[in-house]
């Protein structure tokens, strides 16, 4: 983005999931320090180590980078990789000053969902991919397409987190009612719902913010971007979508209107604490949610009006910077990186869903039954969360007006169109 950034919903999300394992291997990253573009650059000498910039200022992002480079290093002894960057919030501005800096950084990350903001500075990977023969088949179709920009690969994903709809089983056994999988219908689900609240105690809990809206709205298969990256807020089929979602509470009564201020932390404590029984977030709390709760933890699918399975995706992959000098070694680096081992590892130590469709057994590890199923019914039926560069204006006009959309004051017409106005002017 053109100005400093919070972190938008699904990395704060997502920032809470993760576990500091490895960082005793944090020597192996070689950390080179902060953003300011200091320390030896990302081309560097001919076998000198590539620089990997990236969000690593936290010690749980540190251990992350670490677990990726040493299992690499299992598939390519022969690997030199170094970690720098900011924090998670300030990489998407300073990544574009320190490639504009000397030394700059070979390998980069990006979101799938901020893919088209970075654009620019991403290379091309198509002529890598069929040079090195690297089968992107198997690779997650969604997060391949968030990685596109203008008709080329510009990262290659290491996840793909397909929103899923966690639910407490013993909480529906004890109501009389079905347990939801990989298919649901909003008919059933509102029911389900209303059977499971009782007064001021909700079936549904909520999180302000445009995060969860949009995940509903792509289970009918309905974005907020299009494909070109524009904003597309007031199309009527997504504001329909939007004001569905508004009638859970407003409507329906299933759910209390979450307050502007609430952190996602408010509705993930109702959740595992049992207050309220289902919630809606990313498959990577999956492991966070299991040791927090005392019940049984159900997975299914956000619900949709045909029943069908079909997500919105948020994921990450690794990158080259455009004006990278040493482009072979670099996605010689990344096909080490996006590992079918490496992405086992990263499922199992750290719950993430992998990109590579052949690792998803690794995530199933220790779910409960038919959790497995569900992500791999909605990653047959995805399609990546698409932003603009106006994104975290959205996020932050939604979480603004949408309490009153919520609470039955404003139409999603209406909101979205004063989103839509804000952001443009």
């Amino acid at each position: 983005m053109k100005e400093a950034v919070s972190m938008n919903a699904v990395s704060n999300r997502r920032a809470k999931r993760l576990v500091l394992t490895g960082v005793a291997g944090l020597s192996a990253l070689a950390l080179a320090g902060c953003a300011s573009g200091g320390g030896g650059g990302g081309g560097g000498e001919a076998g000198g180590p590539l620089v990997l910039y990236t969000w690593a200022a936290s010690e749980g992002d540190q251990a992350q980078w670490a677990d990726f480079i040493s299992g690499a290093q299992a598939e390519d002894p022969d690997l030199d990789i170094s970690v720098e960057g900011p924090s998670f919030s300030d990489y998407w501005t300073k990544v574009k000053t320190r490639l504009s800096g000397a030394n700059p950084p070979c390998l980069l990350t990006t979101q799938a969902a901020r893919a088209q903001e970075l654009g620019d500075l991403l290379m091309p990977l198509d002529d890598l991919i069929e040079k090195s023969g690297f089968d992107i088949e198997n690779i997650d179709e969604s997060m391949l397409s968030g990685m596109t920009v203008d008709g080329t690969i510009r990262a290659i994903p290491y996840d793909a987190e397909p929103i899923v709809l966690f639910y407490n089983v013993e909480a529906f056994q004890a109501a009389g009612l079905e347990l939801p999988g990989a298919t649901y219908t909003r008919d059933q689900f509102v029911s389900d719902a209303k059977a499971l609240t009782d007064g001021d105690k909700k079936g549904l809990a909520l999180a302000p913010g445009i995060f969860i809206p949009n995940a509903w709205s792509l289970a009918d298969g309905v974005p907020a971007v299009t494909e070109d990256g524009e904003l597309d807020l007031t199309n009527p089929e997504f504001v329909e979508q939007i004001q569905s979602f508004f009638d859970l509470v407003a409507v329906e009564g299933v759910a209390k209107a979450p307050e502007a201020a609430d952190g996602s932390e408010v509705s993930q404590q109702a959740f595992t604490s049992g207050e309220v029984p289902m919630l809606i977030e990313g498959p990577w709390m999956y492991g966070s949610f299991a040791d927090a709760a005392d019940f049984t933890l159900g997975v299914s699918i956000v619900p949709s009006t045909s029943g069908e399975a079909a997500a919105m995706t948020a994921g990450s992959g690794f990158g080259i910077a455009a004006n990278c000098d040493r482009p072979d070694e670099a996605f010689a680096a990344i096909e080490a990186l996006t590992s079918l081992s490496v992405q086992e590892k990263q499922a199992e130590a750290r719950g993430i869903v992998p990109a590579r469709i052949e690792a998803l057994p690794a995530w199933a590890e220790g779910k409960t039954e038919g959790s497995s199923e569900v992500v791999e019914a909605l990653l047959s039926n995805a399609t990546p969360q698409r932003t603009t560069p106006t994104w975290n204006q959205v996020e932050t006009l939604m979480t603004q007006y949408g309490v009153q959309g919520y609470r039955g004051e404003l139409t999603a017409e209406e909101i979205m169109d004063t989103i839509t106005n804000s952001v443009a002017g």
